[in-house]
């Protein structure tokens, strides 16, 4: 077991479940923890074998390519800049880098003594590392003759993966259960939360204003909207096993399962009604429809969004018990209603 996994261990539960909403990617794998996408090429951090590995995602049954096999200890994250591929290797305490355009790659140390370095980031020359044993997160120029570490934020609680989006950079700490930020163009920037009460989250991606976030100590992805001044935490896939990295590629989410020894997909244009989980005390109607739905059977007023077949968002917003959504706009079809508290019903207008 890597160091990583003695550190995560100790603030996660290790679930195992199996996972009917998934199709599997790639098995055989050696507790893959990192993914990155350059064209068709899903580049794999693989932690136990102390390798990165690559396939093809068109092929229907990927071959798996060494890229990296030696001097690495305990990869994780990757970031590709132009032909550079970095790698963040918890286990060496070193950020390294390899030309995937060479024949035999060859790791070049690029900034060593970070305390087990984890996320990564890049923004311009800037690469931001997320250092979990200093509790900080740092920053090189990476066009630098000799690459030297400044402080970004300090006084963090276990940070690991990282997100840019725009000048606001997305972090987790792990221990504290939470998706903070910080404004990268502030001199001192200032640490605001995002989103708490998650279950060992580990990793970020983001699509539009929805940031999605795999939390491992509770075998799932979830996500939540980066514009709700008091973000709600939805479930996009549950019953995974010890996911660690996340990818977002188009409609398809590819996942570490890094119980598992595999990366899987989960497609998020359609919703699948095995997911629905619904309340039997609520209740739509009339249903089918063609102007409005009433909704009975809640306690309080709640948040929800409305989705097509495809999976698009076509509306939301609050409602009461017995209070009326108006729908004559919408076009005839299958929609799904589903309520912030996770409580979703498949709906039909004719």
């Amino acid at each position: 077991m890597k160091q990583i996994y003695f550190f995560i261990i100790a603030v996660l539960f290790n679930l195992s479940y199996t996972n009917a909403q998934t199709t599997d990617v790639v098995s055989g794998l050696n507790e893959p923890i990192g993914l990155l996408l350059n064209g068709n090429d899903l580049y794999i951090s693989d932690s136990g074998s102390d390798k990165i590995l690559k396939i093809d995602i068109t092929e229907a049954t990927p071959t798996i390519t060494d890229v990296v096999t030696t001097g690495l200890g305990s990869p994780s994250t990757l970031i590709l800049n132009s032909n550079d591929l970095y790698i963040s290797d918890v286990e060496t305490n070193q950020i390294s880098k390899i030309d995937i355009t060479a024949s035999t790659p060859t790791t070049i140390n690029f900034v060593v003594s970070s305390s087990i370095p984890f996320g990564l980031a890049l923004s311009g020359n800037d690469l931001y590392i997320s250092e979990i044993g200093s509790n900080k997160i740092s920053k090189v120029d990476i066009t630098a003759a000799t690459p030297t570490k400044t402080n970004v934020v300090t006084g963090l609680n276990n940070p690991t993966a990282l997100l840019l989006n725009g000048n606001d950079l997305y972090f987790i700490q792990i221990s504290s259960n939470k998706v903070s930020k910080i404004d990268i163009t502030e001199t001192i920037p200032t640490v605001t939360d995002v989103i708490t009460g998650l279950n060992s989250p580990i990793a970020l991606q983001i699509n539009g204003n929805e940031l999605y976030i795999c939390e491992s100590g509770a075998g799932k992805v979830s996500k939540i909207d980066i514009t709700d001044s008091s973000p709600t935490i939805t479930d996009v896939v549950t019953n995974l096993n010890s996911p660690f990295g996340i990818l977002l590629n188009g409609n398809d989410l590819y996942i570490c399962e890094s119980g598992a020894g595999k990366v899987s997909k989960f497609n998020l244009s359609v919703l699948s009604i095995n997911q629905l989980n619904t309340n039997n005390n609520i209740k739509l109607y009339p249903n089918p429809t063609n102007n409005f739905l009433k909704v009975s059977g809640l306690t309080k007023n709640e948040g929800y969004k409305i989705y097509n077949i495809l999976g698009v968002e076509v509306k939301k917003g609050n409602i009461s018990n017995n209070e009326k959504i108006d729908i004559q706009d919408f076009m005839n079809g299958s929609y799904f209603l589903k309520f912030n508290n996770g409580n979703s019903i498949k709906f039909i207008i004719e």
